[in-house]
C-alpha cells in the first residue's frame, strides 16, 4: 500500500504544546485518549511495568513490534518503572510532580494499593489534571467489575441494533466502546487543563467505559425510551428514513442515503427509476418508509445492473448522498485521505509501519510507539526526575542556602538544561498554567 503525505490545512501547531502528559494507562482505551493527546502537540510519556503493556504480545508483529500496540502508542515516549520499588517509586512521584495530566485505567484496589487512586493524587500534586478510564464507575456498586469492549457493547444496547434482522446481536467491527472511552478522556484532558487555569487547582475526571458508550445511543435511546420498544436491527439500513444503506452493484457495495425528500427525485432520474419517480404516493419519506420493502427492491435492482462507478458517476451528479463501500486498505488509500495526510507512515528501527491520525493532528515529525524503556533515561533527565538532576540541584541549594525549590521549578531547570521549550503549562506566564 503506498501512502502520500500531505501536508493537511490549517495551522494545529501548539494546541496542546508544552502540555506533559504521564499516561499511566494499559491496553486500549486509557493508550488511544493518551495518544490523541500526542497528536495535539503534548509530550506524552508512557510509564510501563517491566513487563510491559500486555498488548505488546498482540499481533501482527513487524519484527519484535506489535502493530496492535503500535497503533495506540505511536508519539509518546516509553520508560520503565516499577512504583513497588523505593527508588523508582522516588522517581515516578518526581516525574508526577513535574506533570500537568495523568491518565491511568488501574483497578480499583489496584490504584489504591499503588497510592496511584486519584485520592491519593490529588493530595500529594494538588496541580494534577487526573483523567481515570474505567469499566464501571469506581465508587458505583460495580465498580470492582473488570469491562471490556465486547461486554460494554453489550450492556449499552449497541450490539442489539447491530446486525440483520433475526440474526444474533453482532458486535460493531471496531472497538467503539474502548475508542468513545479514549475520545472522552482526551476531551476530560483538555477541559481539565482549561478549569485548572480558571480554578488554580487540578481536577480529577472519571471516564467509565459504560457511561462513554450508551450516549452514543443518541436518538435511538430517546425514541425507545418514549416507545417502550426495542429497535431492531435494519442492518446497514435506517429506522426511519427510505431509501437508505448499502446496495449491490455488479462489482462491489455502495451506500445512499436520501436523508431529506430533496434527494427523491434526483435519485430516481439518476437511476431511471421513472414509475417510482411519477408516484405522488413516494413523494415523502413516510411514505416511502411505509413502502420500504418495494422501494428497496427497486434500489437494489436498478444499482444490481450497474457498476459501483456507474452508479456513483451518476448520484454524484445528481446531488444525491453516496459513497463507496471500501476496504480498510481501500479506505486508507483514498484521494481524501491522501487529501487531508490523515493516513501516516512511522519510520521505526523494525522497519516503516501505518498509522491512521485525526483532525486535531499537531504539525510536527512523527514518533514511533517506543520499545519498551526506550527513554527512561531521556525522559527522567528532561523531566527534572534523574537522580543525578535531583544530586546536582540539591548541591546548588545547599551552595546557596536558599530554599528547597518546589517540584515544578525542578523541572523547569531540568527543561531549560536540556534545551526544550518551555512554553505552555511549564512556563509562568503560559496559558494553562495554573498560577
Amino acid at each position: 500500500m503506498s501512502v502520500a503525505a500531505v501536508p493537511r490545512s490549517g495551522d494545529l501547531r501548539g494546541l496542546l504544546d508544552g502540555v506533559r502528559v504521564l499516561d499511566l494507562s494499559r491496553v486500549l482505551a486509557g493508550p488511544f485518549g493518551a495518544m490523541l493527546l500526542a497528536e495535539m502537540g503534548a509530550d506524552v510519556v508512557k510509564v510501563e511495568f517491566p513487563s510491559g503493556d500486555p498488548v505488546r504480545a498482540l499481533g501482527p508483529h513487524l519484527g519484535e513490534r506489535s502493530l496492535y500496540f503500535s497503533a495506540v502508542n505511536t508519539g509518546k515516549r516509553g520508560i520503565v518503572l516499577d512504583p513497588s520499588r523505593p527508588a523508582e517509586r522516588t522517581r515516578l512521584e518526581r516525574l508526577l510532580g513535574a506533570a500537568d495530566v495523568v491518565v491511568e485505567n488501574y483497578r480499583r484496589d489496584a490504584a489504591r494499593a499503588l497510592e496511584l487512586d486519584p485520592a491519593a493524587l490529588r493530595a500529594r500534586h494538588p496541580h494534577l489534571v487526573i483523567v481515570t478510564v474505567s469499566g464501571y464507575a469506581r465508587d458505583s456498586s460495580r465498580g470492582r467489575e473488570a469491562a471490556y469492549d465486547v461486554s460494554i457493547q453489550a450492556e449499552a444496547g449497541v450490539m442489539s441494533v447491530t446486525g440483520t434482522p433475526g440474526g444474533p446481536p453482532l458486535r460493531a467491527g471496531v472497538p467503539l466502546a474502548d475508542l468513545a472511552g479514549g475520545m472522552y478522556a482526551a476531551l476530560a484532558a483538555a477541559s481539565g487543563l482549561v478549569a485548572r487555569a480558571r480554578r488554580g487547582e487540578g481536577v480529577h475526571v472519571e471516564v467509565p467505559l459504560l457511561d462513554a458508550t450508551l450516549p452514543l445511543l443518541s436518538y435511538m435511546a430517546t425514541a425507545a425510551a418514549e416507545a417502550g420498544l426495542d429497535p431492531p436491527p435494519v442492518s446497514s439500513g435506517h429506522h426511519r428514513i427510505v431509501p437508505y444503506g448499502a446496495y449491490e452493484a455488479q462489482d462491489g457495495w455502495l451506500v445512499l442515503a436520501v436523508l431529506a425528500d430533496k434527494f427523491w427525485l434526483p435519485l430516481c432520474d439518476a437511476l431511471d427509476l421513472t414509475t417510482l419517480r411519477d408516484r405522488d404516493d413516494l413523494a415523502h419519506n413516510a411514505e416511502r418508509l411505509a413502502a420500504r420493502e418495494e422501494v428497496d427492491h427497486a434500489v437494489a435492482t436498478a444499482i444490481a445492473a450497474r457498476s459501483v462507478d456507474t452508479s456513483l458517476v451518476a448520484l454524484r451528479g445528481a446531488g444525491v448522498p453516496v459513497a463507496p463501500v471500501l476496504g480498510l486498505t481501500g479506505a486508507m488509500v483514498s484521494g481524501y485521505a491522501a487529501e487531508r495526510g490523515m493516513v501516516r507512515r512511522i519510520e521505526a528501527p523494525e522497519g516503516a509501519y501505518t498509522v491512521v491520525q485525526g483532525p486535531l493532528r499537531a504539525s510536527g515529525t512523527d514518533r514511533p510507539a517506543p520499545s519498551l524503556g526506550e527513554h527512561t533515561d531521556e525522559v527522567l533527565r528532561a523531566w527534572g526526575a534523574h537522580d543525578d538532576v535531583e544530586q546536582e540541584i540539591d548541591g546548588k541549594r545547599e551552595t546557596s542556602g536558599g530554599e528547597q525549590p518546589t517540584r515544578r521549578e525542578q523541572a523547569d531547570e531540568a527543561r531549560t538544561r536540556t534545551g526544550q521549550r518551555g512554553t505552555g503549562c511549564h512556563d509562568p506566564g503560559g496559558p494553562l498554567h495554573p498560577g
